[in-house]
């Protein structure tokens, strides 16, 4: 059986204040990562497309509008939604000035399209799960939310500090983050671009590991980041 391919689009892209280094960027705004993704063999429609974390700003959902419209389609079709994280950044939300929408949340039982399967990356948020699928060109795609904010965090080892994690939820975020790397060919991220993973992005997280916060912790994380280097 030949495994579904999907097509996907960005259409807001994410965006994070608060920097790793504890230094906030004013001229960004607090939004998620939005994602449309559907089938490689029909167009878009309200009844294959998927939405992931559709909690849209008034500055991005005209971004938005602007990606639907390049894909001749409109808001109407967003219906069917996964969100990555129960977080309020990352629910259903449209801006007031917009005419609503009935999202329809989907669920991991049969509503899951074919070919989309569901991975739990804890750590950011307990019941967080990655939506994972199989793009046109043949490479797995992980959409992630907030197990890993954007590139910039992920080489880093930050993790979103104001939440008051502990330290063995810090560890259990270390665990996600090298399952995703050990999957994933490219990774969306919860507040970011997407990005491919690289030899160079691995070797970077093998060798500054050591200086993550509870490192101590997932000793397992450095030897899942070195067999991933060694697959590349």
């Amino acid at each position: 059986m030949v495994e579904p391919r999907f097509n996907w689009r960005v259409l807001q892209d994410g965006q994070l204040p608060l920097r790793p280094d504890k230094q906030v960027d004013l001229s960004a705004e607090h939004r998620c990562t939005t994602l449309l993704v559907w089938p490689v063999d029909a167009p878009p429609s309200a009844a294959n497309t998927v939405v992931v974390d559709p909690c849209f700003t008034s500055a991005g959902s005209q971004v938005a509008q602007a990606q639907l419209a390049g894909l001749n389609v409109s808001f109407e079709i967003l219906r069917r939604t996964f969100v990555t994280h129960p977080h309020h950044d990352h629910l259903p939300h449209l801006p007031r000035e917009m005419p609503p929408i009935q999202f329809q949340e989907i669920l991991f039982g049969p509503e899951m399209p074919p070919g989309m399967k569901l991975v739990h990356c804890p750590g950011h948020d307990f019941p967080l799960m990655a939506l994972v699928f199989t793009a046109a060109d043949g490479l797995p795609v992980w959409v992630v939310g907030d197990a890993i904010l954007d590139e910039e965090w992920l080489r880093a080892w930050g993790y979103y500090w104001p939440n008051g994690y502990t330290p063995d939820a810090v560890a259990e975020t270390w665990r996600s983050v090298a399952r995703i790397v050990s999957g994933a060919a490219i990774i969306v991220p919860g507040h970011g671009p997407a990005f491919a993973v690289t030899a160079d992005l691995v070797r970077h997280l093998l060798e500054t590991f050591p200086s993550a916060a509870y490192a101590n912790l997932c000793p397992s994380v450095e030897s899942q980041l070195q067999a991933r280097l060694e697959s590349l």
